[in-house]
């Protein structure tokens, strides 16, 4: 089934509206799948900027809503979800914004429980190789290193 290729900045902006209206998308989700359904990319460029004006797209919402998501469902630590945020061309400010307004415990929660899950997972014997993948684990989460040898320390290991 072949798409619809858009042809002007008016079937562009009508058919983004209608897909920022299903679901918080930011500038550069917009002008990706705009150019792939076959709009220029200037004419993208410029559709985006429209839906900003009109409150399609704000920035600072779609980070908050992205920092909360990825920490309760993807289970993410602030280090992955600022990075791929900056990958979006979310602009600092609103990252460190929706970051400030982590609830602590919560984030603190979701670490002990993939400390917990992970460790009960190991086949490992050896002290160093369970603490070591451990770590990685953690980190690769994207979870602040002292945060994990808080829950290390924590849990005696």
């Amino acid at each position: 089934m072949a798409t619809k290729q858009l042809k002007s900045r008016q079937e562009g902006l009508e058919y983004a509206r209608t897909y920022c209206a299903k679901q918080e998308k930011c500038r550069k989700e917009v002008r990706d799948k705009l150019v792939k359904q076959g709009l220029a990319k200037e004419d993208a460029v410029w559709v985006a900027e429209q839906l900003v004006k009109e409150n399609y797209i704000n920035e600072q919402r779609y980070a908050d809503l992205y920092v909360q998501s990825k920490i309760n469902q993807n289970r993410w630590g602030r280090i992955k979800i600022k990075r791929m945020l900056l990958s979006m061309g979310i602009p600092v400010d609103c990252i460190n914004k929706a970051c400030s307004k982590i609830d602590e415990q919560q984030y603190k929660k979701v670490l002990e429980y993939l400390f917990t899950r992970k460790l009960s997972s190991l086949k490992v014997e050896d002290d160093y190789q369970r603490k070591y993948r451990l770590r990685y684990f953690l980190s690769s989460h994207g979870f602040e290193n002292d945060l994990i040898e808080e829950v290390f320390s924590e849990n005696y290991i």
